[in-house]
């Protein structure tokens, strides 16, 4: 069980402004924090053309995470693939490969906003072929680099399987939905004939570790402003089986209680009860989603240090119990 946390994405937003360089900083000293607490990963996001500054290159920004750690794995989740010129990715990848001692693994996104697509000039119905380029790349220039991909969709997640790559679920998905796709992804390696380890299954989760009442609310409003940015982005996740559709463009209050409704938030105790339920569920590794709209860095530090301290290893000792 890997334990990491994110997704830093690098806003500057209209309800919490900061300078530019100050979101680059905050990464810089989050990391170091994160790995002297014991954390294996921590998780970039990107995307173009969003006011806030959102994160436009997480190889450069993974790049000053490394530096700046000697343990950390620094992951993307994800990199808009479809955008990029494949060749000069793979470089990329494999100069961080090499540097930082193996520590930098890359999710690879189809992406989904039209403004994107056309921002870069790209037609969107090439995404599909323009991410496997961008995959052929980056395993010819750095083959050890491992490759996370995401989706909401059975199938998608059943091919990720069969070719051996590991998925990254959002945070935002029902545990009905996480089940059903980490069993897809199981079902799809173990149908590929592939052998050697499965890949791994990393779900992201929304969490925070508090006692204090006052602060369980405040935090529950993080986390739906949080969500409210996603009615920007455009985002949505179709209905499947036991699970709603989860529309942020045309259906934006019922899409944020049901992103909201996802969160574990309470004592630790609490917090490692709703966790175990993620990883019963098929997930190999936990992404704590704390990094969220309103939340000040002396906070997300604070829940960082009572996750390593009180949550991380109560799961640590189930899971050697169960081994």
């Amino acid at each position: 069980m890997r334990f990491g946390a994110g997704l830093w994405c690098l806003q500057s937003t209209a309800t919490a402004p900061r300078h530019p360089a100050r979101a680059y900083d905050e990464l810089l000293e989050d990391a170091v924090v994160m790995e002297r607490l014991g954390f294996d990963a921590l998780w970039l996001s990107q995307h173009h053309f969003f006011y806030d500054g959102y994160c436009p290159s997480t190889v450069t920004a993974a790049a000053g995470a490394l530096a700046a750690t000697e343990r950390l794995t620094v992951a993307t989740g994800m990199s808009l693939a479809s955008m990029r010129d494949p060749q000069r990715l793979g470089e990329e990848c494999a100069a961080l490969d090499a540097r930082s001692g193996g520590r930098f693994e890359l999710g690879l996104g189809l992406g989904y906003r039209d403004v994107e697509f056309d921002g870069k000039g790209v037609p969107r119905k090439e995404r599909v072929g323009r991410r496997k380029d961008a995959m052929r790349a980056v395993k010819a220039a750095a083959p050890d680099v491992p490759i996370w991909l995401g989706s909401a969709l059975p199938e998608a997640v059943a091919r990720a399987g069969a070719h051996g790559h590991g998925v990254l679920f959002s945070g935002a998905n029902p545990l009905t939905l996480v089940r059903d796709l980490a069993a897809a992804h199981r079902e799809g390696f173990e149908g590929s004939d592939r052998g050697g380890e499965r890949p791994r299954v990393a779900a992201l989760r929304n969490v925070w570790v508090t006692d204090d009442p006052a602060e369980r609310r405040a935090v529950m409003d993080w986390f739906r402003a949080s969500y409210v940015l996603y009615a920007g982005l455009g985002w949505s996740v179709p209905k499947r089986g036991e699970t709603a559709a989860m529309d942020f463009t045309r259906e934006v209050d019922k899409a944020l209680e049901d992103a909201v409704s996802t969160a574990i938030v309470g004592s630790a105790d609490e917090v490692t009860e709703g966790l175990q339920e993620v990883i019963d569920a098929g997930v190999d590794e936990l992404v704590f989603r704390i990094v969220i709209e309103g939340a000040p860095q002396p906070a997300v530090h604070e829940v960082l240090h009572r996750l390593a301290l009180e949550v991380m290893p109560q799961l640590r000792e189930r899971e050697g119990v169960a081994a």
